[in-house]
Parts: structure tokens; C-alpha cells; sequence
């Protein structure tokens, strides 16, 4: 008996802007799942045959076999077998088959400048053999491109190593540069300020060279910093 036939779309299913999910997803309800799920572990080796026909939907259909065939409008259509997932084993390239090639290239070149001067109806021959050869010298050429990619990543890497090591090397030395200026400072601190008596403090602070000192010890560290990284206008 043939299935009756699907009830027309109403205006809202035609308005949408998506279709409307299958009807099977209906099935999809905690307690089938939870019935299939028992049923599972009652018997590992269930099948959609063995469900009743509301729990149908809920397990896969079975891969069709390879040589299945199928009818669409009229016309038998095979199924293919599927295509292998394994990558075919690749060979290393072999400068003397593009070379070979190469030189072939130059020969058939020279053989199709023979065939336009002398008999031109015969050129389509050497002229597809022509392509033939670009079309193996290019496969060639891009058996080149691992090799390619791994050297320019070993370059790209001893290009960043290099850098490290430089700007690890003006660290240190700007390290260096900020220790000397540190020293001289305070080597310049301790010849700036000698030890005066308290009367002579007293008196100099109230002249005003205590500052007028700090002044002038803060002007030769400003120097010392323009001298080592340069002036900041």
C-alpha cells in the first residue's frame, strides 16, 4: 500500500524563511530515548527491525551495500563504493625528472616551430603534448612545496633566535649603561655633600645653598642620562 500523500504547506511554511524540520523529529522524546536505551542493553545487537515503529527513527539507517543501485526519474543510478581514506604514499621529488622534463619541453617547443614553418596542419598534436608537459613539470614542482614550507619555517626560526640574541644583548648592555650611571651618581652624590659641622649646616641652609646644591646634583644626573639615551626634545 503506497504512503498517502503529504498534506500541502500551509502559508506559514511558505512565508518561512528556512523549511520545517522532518516529521520524524517528533520521536525524538525523553521516554523513547529512555525505551530505546533499555532496550539497547537488553540486546547489544539490536537492529531497526527488532524496534517497534515509533522507535524506528531513532537509530540510523544501515549503510546501503556498495554495488546498490537506486532509480531516480526513470533512470538507474549506481552506488559508488566508497573512496578510501588513506593518503596514496607520496615519493620524493626527483630533480632529474623535472630536468628530464625540461629538456623535453625544449624539444617539443622546437618540434612545434618545425611543424607551423613547414606544415602547419600538424601542429595540434605537439601543441597538446606541449601542455602535457606543463601539466608534469607544475605536478613536479609542487612536490617541492613540503620541502619549501620546512625550510622557509627553519629560516623564519633562526631569523627569530637572531633577534632574541640581539635583544637580549641590548639589555644587557643598557644594564651595563644604567649601573655606570648609577655609580657615577653616587660617586657624584658623595663629592657634592661633605660633612659639615652643625653650625655650618645651620647657616647654609638658611642661605639657600643647600638647595642651590641638590640643583646642581640633579643637573649633572640629568646630563649623565641625556649622555647615555639621548635628549628627550
Amino acid at each position: 500500500m503506497a504512503d498517502p500523500p503529504p498534506p500541502p504547506p500551509t502559508a506559514a511554511a511558505i512565508s518561512a524563511a528556512f523549511p520545517a524540520p522532518p516529521p520524524f523529529y517528533k520521536s525524538f522524546t525523553s521516554a523513547n530515548l529512555a525505551r530505546l536505551s533499555s532496550l539497547q542493553q537488553s540486546n547489544p545487537s539490536l537492529t531497526i527491525d527488532d524496534l517497534p515503529p515509533e522507535l524506528e527513527n531513532l537509530l540510523p539507517p544501515p549503510p546501503p551495500p556498495p554495488n546498490h543501485h537506486y532509480r531516480t526519474f526513470g533512470e538507474i543510478h549506481q552506488i559508488p563504493a566508497p573512496p578510501s581514506t588513506e593518503p596514496p604514499p607520496r615519493e620524493p621529488p626527483n630533480p632529474h625528472r623535472l630536468l628530464q622534463t625540461t629538456r623535453q619541453l625544449l624539444l617539443t617547443f622546437l618540434s612545434l616551430i618545425n611543424a607551423l614553418a613547414t606544415d602547419p596542419d600538424t601542429w595540434p598534436p605537439k601543441w597538446d603534448e606541449m601542455r602535457a608537459l606543463f601539466s608534469e613539470a607544475h605536478a613536479i614542482v609542487n612536490e617541492y612545496r613540503p620541502h619549501q614550507a620546512r625550510e622557509t619555517l627553519i629560516h623564519m626560526m633562526e631569523e627569530q633566535v637572531e633577534r632574541c640574541k640581539m635583544e637580549t644583548k641590548a639589555c644587557k648592555e643598557a644594564c651595563e649603561r644604567v649601573r655606570g650611571v648609577l655609580e657615577e651618581v653616587e660617586k657624584g652624590e658623595g663629592l657634592g655633600q661633605p660633612e659639615l659641622g652643625s653650625m655650618d649646616v645651620e647657616k647654609r641652609s638658611r642661605s639657600g645653598n643647600e638647595g642651590r646644591l641638590r640643583i646642581k646634583t640633579e643637573s649633572r644626573i640629568w646630563q649623565m642620562i641625556e649622555r647615555e639615551v639621548g635628549s628627550f626634545d
